[in-house]
């Protein structure tokens, strides 16, 4: 099973907030904040299946919410950024 665009875009914004370890990872709504396209809902939904497919991990809790971040697998999924391409 392939992630979706959008599965891929958070996973970009947890590459891009140096979330990569369990006490780095970012809330629902951090990512919400961030990508501002998805309804926290469906970020739910997204970063369960990115979860079974073992491309993001649970980390520490922040408060009562759960954190996610990008393991190394996932991290080898996204495409590596080329030069001269701007953010």
């Amino acid at each position: 099973m392939e992630p979706c665009r959008s599965s891929y875009i958070l996973m970009g914004i947890l590459r891009m907030k140096n979330a990569t370890d369990r006490v780095h990872g970012l809330t629902i709504q951090e990512l919400y904040e961030i990508e501002r396209l998805s309804k926290p809902n469906t970020i739910n939904k997204r970063l369960k299946k990115l979860e079974q497919l073992g491309l993001i991990q649970e980390g520490v809790k922040a408060g009562k919410a759960k954190t996610y971040f990008l393991t190394e697998m996932g991290d080898g999924r996204l495409p590596t950024k080329r030069e001269g391409v701007q953010e």
